[in-house]
């Protein structure tokens, strides 16, 4: 699954002032001449630029409304219609990547699943802009909730408004209306929704897919955040491996701004710590704050949340940021081999639970078996979970081979070596290198 962001603002579109950047050049400048930079040297100026980029110094959030996209494969999924979707338009009519050429919008063979949270003005505002619904052949089929949607996106073309007759479209628009909470499953995905505190009501997508769980929960207040009212928006965001979430306010003006329909960082931050997220990303940024603004509040939710185990981590979602969520299936493990100068190297990926120690240990005894060795290096950088059943088999492997090694070991799976109390029954190395200098020197 993978996720892109195309607009990232709330209300209303806040392109870049002038002033902002110089601002930026001036800074990046500045940064240049305290590091001394070469500026004739490509590779160095590009290098600080990204350095900047994380801070937003050299770069912006951008200043498009809302729109999201998920990839499956050749298979499109798009969220919200902002000012966003315009610049997604012209990416699917005119870029030569071989995948999104692919996808046929520029030869009228492209097709396409939409879903709407709501129809307020800045998720629906770019979808007369989208080039590919003016394209004979193109075909979307629209999802939502509200029964009026159809008419709104029809209503906006509207003369008065628009110069773009809604009539003269030349794409196939398919609707499909959704109950709340109803589950459809597109392109390889689980999609759900759930219905959110906003003016005319808004609702979050929970898309399942590729063994990961992404989260658009635009466009939402919390009033009440007892374990009551917040219940059913944690057990939605559950184990999400993204939460995309309104932070368009402070914590004091979603209080001072009662009944606007929108959130914080720091509410957010609650939530995603109890639904167990795993990344929290602030999105629907009001187009009043600015990048420099937006980047203390994001140093702020992350100094609020502190430091410690199973904590989500915090990111602004910004325009062209692409998301990759196709990971190993967390229930699922795998096991690739080969063997080099009579040792074995296995690399262990997915989650090494009680599901996973029978499928290790029959691998393990009949490889030692087939290639009649008795060196191991266990390669463990794809190991998401560690569980007690998987350090059992790993000290019985460690009494059955002679000569066993663990190699790249994640930070929180070396964390539950270290709690059962077991890492002095391992040979643990950071390098494949140094585990094989170790096991050479061994032997002799």
């Amino acid at each position: 699954m993978l996720l892109r962001f195309w607009g990232t603002r709330g209300t209303i579109p806040a392109p870049i002032r002038p002033d902002q950047v110089e601002g930026k050049i001036m800074a990046a400048l500045s940064e240049a001449g305290q590091q001394q930079i070469n500026l004739t040297d490509p590779q160095a100026v590009q290098k600080l630029a990204r350095e900047l980029s994380k801070t937003f110094k050299s770069s912006t959030v951008g200043g498009n409304t809302t729109c999201v996209t998920v990839r499956l494969e050749d298979d499109l999924i798009i969220f919200d219609a902002g000012s966003g979707i315009r610049e997604l338009g012209d990416y699917l009519m005119e870029s030569q990547d071989e995948s999104v050429v692919r996808l046929g919008f520029r030869q009228g063979k492209g097709h396409a699943y939409m879903f709407f949270t709501h129809t307020h003005w800045d998720h629906v505002q770019g979808f007369p802009f989208f080039k590919p619904i003016h394209v004979v052949g193109n075909v979307f089929d629209i999802y939502h909730i509200h029964d009026h949607v159809p008419d709104a996106l029809a209503r906006q073309m509207h003369q008065h408004f628009c110069p773009i007759r809604f009539d003269r479209l030349g794409a196939t628009l398919n609707y499909h209306q959704l109950e709340e909470g109803e589950q459809v499953n597109i392109a390889g995905a689980s999609i759900t929704n759930i219905q959110l505190n906003h003016p005319g009501r808004a609702y979050a997508y929970r898309v399942v897919a590729d063994n990961a769980i992404a989260i658009l929960a635009t466009d939402s207040e919390y009033k009440s955040l007892d374990y009551v009212s917040t219940a059913k928006y944690i057990n939605f965001y559950a184990n999400a491996d993204m939460l995309i979430f309104d932070a368009m306010f402070s914590v004091r003006e979603s209080f001072v701004k009662e009944d606007w329909g929108h959130s914080s960082a720091l509410i957010g931050a609650d939530i995603a710590r109890e639904a167990n997220v795993k990344q929290l990303y602030l999105f629907h940024h009001d187009p009043a704050t600015s990048d420099d603004e937006i980047m203390q509040i994001l140093k702020q939710t992350r100094e609020y949340l502190g430091e410690g185990d199973n904590l989500p981590e915090v990111l602004v979602a910004m325009e062209g940021l692409e998301v990759d969520l196709t990971n190993p299936n967390m229930t699922d493990f795998y096991i690739q081999e080969h063997v080099d100068h009579d040792v074995i190297f296995m690399t262990l990926s997915g989650k090494l639970g009680a599901h996973a120690t029978e499928q290790f240990r029959q691998h393990l005894a009949q490889s030692l078996q087939a290639h009649q060795t008795d060196k191991v290096v266990l390669r463990l950088e794809n190991l998401s979970d560690l569980t007690m059943a998987g350090i059992r088999a790993l000290v019985d492997a460690r009494k059955s081979v002679l000569s066993l090694a663990l190699v790249g070991i994640p930070e929180n799976v070396y964390r539950v070596i270290e709690l059962t109390g077991t890492t002095d029954f391992f040979a643990i190395y950071d390098t494949v290198e140094e585990a094989l200098l170790a096991l050479n020197m061994h032997q002799r």
